[in-house]
């Protein structure tokens, strides 16, 4: 009876195994004819995306189409290898991260007015076919180069404007602004036209950050280290600089808050300084913090980069 069992089961596997090969077989056959070769066409771009079908069908099916769209985006992501190199400018893993976002954002901007294609599914998995009109990708590129061009305009004039009125931080920020709204384009011109003149934002922007930094420098009335004593920062015109970051460094030990800006008045008073025996003199340093300065006003790496390449206003206090 066992046997007779046993028997049984083989028979309804090896049924069960034909069965599975059958319809491999003929799920094959009836394969679309973009899966088996990718198809082309000079009028468009073409995403084929693939997912298992574990969970629910809305879920994998919602993946494939992530997937095609990604497949879309990496053929137009050549459009902003210049972009690529032009955050390549801090540390390894932030460059990694922020430049992988930032293409992302970028070509996913680009994708719209994709169109569905087609869908077929076997056993395993599901596959979805999108596309992208080459003209559409092309009319919301320039679009987007409108806006961005527009806005940088904007910015640029409001920087200043600040820059005019002596609110200098703030001017820094909106001159950032600037940069970063023509980062995808600055392997192209960047020139504009402000009041019939042609104008290249990028280099004037970038001009205008050197200078304004360049011009700031630290100021006490006194050469000593007494409490009372204060620091002001000053520009170029001898006007005063508010919230500026200042970095403070002490020869006679460790400073619990080393990192302050100027007040509205463009002043910082000396911090507490830690009690020190030994009867040699001590000095303490102020320079302007550029690493801060460039978290402060921005997230784009490059203007950071640009920012922290400057030369750095300071001045030494000793007892």
């Amino acid at each position: 009876m066992q046997k007779i069992f046993t028997l049984i089961a083989i028979t309804i596997l090896l049924s069960a195994c034909a069965s599975t090969k059958k319809q491999a077989a003929l799920l094959e056959e009836s394969k679309p004819a973009w899966l088996k070769e990718r198809p082309t066409d000079p009028d468009y771009y073409f995403g084929i995306g693939i997912t298992p079908k574990i969970g629910a069908p809305m879920l994998y099916e919602d993946k494939a189409k992530e997937r095609a769209l990604a497949d879309i985006s990496s053929q137009i992501n050549s459009t902003i290898k210049a972009e690529a190199l032009f955050y390549q400018v801090e540390d390894k893993q932030g460059v990694h991260e922020y430049l992988q976002n930032r293409i992302k954002s970028t070509s996913s901007e680009y994708l719209e007015g994709y169109e569905y294609v087609d869908d077929w599914e076997d056993l395993s998995n599901v596959y979805l076919m999108y596309r992208l009109s080459k003209q559409k990708y092309k009319e919301t590129k320039e679009l987007r180069k409108k806006k961005a061009f527009k806005l940088a305009t904007e910015k640029y004039l409001k920087g200043l404007e600040l820059r005019d009125e002596g609110r200098h931080i703030s001017a820094i920020e909106h001159f950032a602004q600037t940069l970063d709204a023509l980062s995808g384009y600055m392997n192209e011109s960047t020139s504009t036209d402000i009041n019939g003149k042609q104008l290249d934002l990028a280099s004037e922007a970038t001009v205008q950050i050197n200078k304004m930094i360049n011009s700031f420098e630290i100021v006490s009335d006194l050469n000593n280290l007494d409490p009372s004593n204060f620091f002001v920062v000053y520009d170029g015109d001898e006007r005063t600089v508010s919230n500026c970051p200042v970095h403070f460094k002490y020869s006679g030990g460790y400073l619990v808050n080393d990192h302050v800006k100027t007040d509205d008045k463009g002043k910082v008073a000396i911090p507490a300084l830690p009690q020190t025996e030994t009867v040699q003199s001590q000095e303490l340093s102020i320079e302007i913090d550029l690493l801060n300065l460039g978290r402060q006003v921005t997230k784009n790496l490059y203007v950071r980069k640009l920012i922290e390449q400057q030369k750095a206003g300071s001045l030494i206090l000793g007892e």
